[in-house]
């Protein structure tokens, strides 16, 4: 007990000691001191810093979760082809569109989608995907609008050729895509390699078997003729060339045309066409021809 008490005795006296000598310099010290208010004022200015840096990093995760449900457009542009004139581009991310004639696209690249709109004639596509599994979780969505049909690519090359402002069809050449009526809550319809499927405005068709020589036919400026209605040859023709056909009577529109041609030269059809149906075929001027009965 009494070592005790002599070593507590020791400290206190250390203490006072220590005490007595800094009292010299506390004149000089305490204006370097901050007082109490100041070391209140810091720690509030750190709580402070705190909540600021909580609330910027939840800031910024709450407008990355905003743009990417939002999915804004950072590029945007539109190619388009003449009459006559076929063309090809690629997206930076590999992905391969070939334009028919007289056709015209709009591209978007969105933030997790890549989407295209078909607004006028013909294109083929043959999307990148990511080598990588892991990585395709996180891969875009390639889509593509044609008139009221949807066409979302699930690894694949299709072609789709717009009719009018309603009506598309799309054909697969390798994989699979997913069709829909855009807007509609109905299921997605998936076709496979070698399928097509037209839409009559909000009506998707049936899926039929598709003749995929005849619809790559034109990417080697070739025009097939299976069986096709005259009138519609004529339109074929005319997506190539400007000249004019007079059908002078209504049912020869719809004779049954077949043979392979090139997209460019509609004149030697005109010249063929006799052989081939009973019609009678007169050109009048430099550009324009009448088809008759015979």
């Amino acid at each position: 007990m009494n070592l005790k008490k002599t070593y507590k005795c020791n400290e206190t006296g250390n203490l006072q000691e220590v005490q007595r000598k800094l009292a010299c310099f506390e004149d000089d010290i305490l204006p370097f001191l901050p007082s109490k208010e100041a070391i209140l004022a810091r720690a509030k200015q750190r709580q402070l810093k705190k909540k600021t840096f909580g609330a910027s990093i939840l800031s910024v995760l709450g407008l990355s979760i905003g743009l990417y449900w939002y999915n804004p457009v950072y590029q945007q542009f539109d190619a388009f082809t003449v009459k006559g004139q076929q063309d090809q581009l690629s997206l930076k991310d590999g992905s391969l569109i070939r334009l028919n004639s007289n056709t015209q696209i709009q591209v978007s690249e969105r933030l997790r989608s890549r989407e295209i709109v078909l607004k006028q004639g013909e294109a083929s596509f043959r999307v990148a995907h990511s080598a990588s599994a892991w990585q395709k979780p996180f891969e875009r969505s390639f889509i593509v609008t044609a008139g009221k049909m949807d066409i979302i690519d699930i690894g694949t090359v299709f072609n789709v050729q717009k009719h009018n402002a309603t009506d598309a069809t799309v054909a697969v050449e390798e994989g699979e895509v997913a069709v829909k009526i855009r807007g509609s809550q109905n299921a997605m319809i998936h076709l496979l390699h070698g399928q097509t499927l037209s839409n009559y405005r909000e009506q998707l068709g049936q899926i039929r078997q598709a003749d995929l020589y005849a619809i790559q036919a034109w990417q080697s400026g070739e025009l097939v003729l299976n069986q096709m209605p005259l009138g519609t040859v004529i339109e074929n023709f005319q997506r190539y060339a400007d000249f004019e056909v007079q059908i002078q009577q209504p049912e020869l529109a719809q004779l049954q045309v077949t043979g392979q041609f090139k997209t460019k030269n509609y004149q030697q059809f005109m010249q063929v066409l006799p052989t081939v149906a009973a019609v009678k075929v007169e050109q009048i001027a430099e550009k324009q021809w009448i088809i008759k009965k015979n």
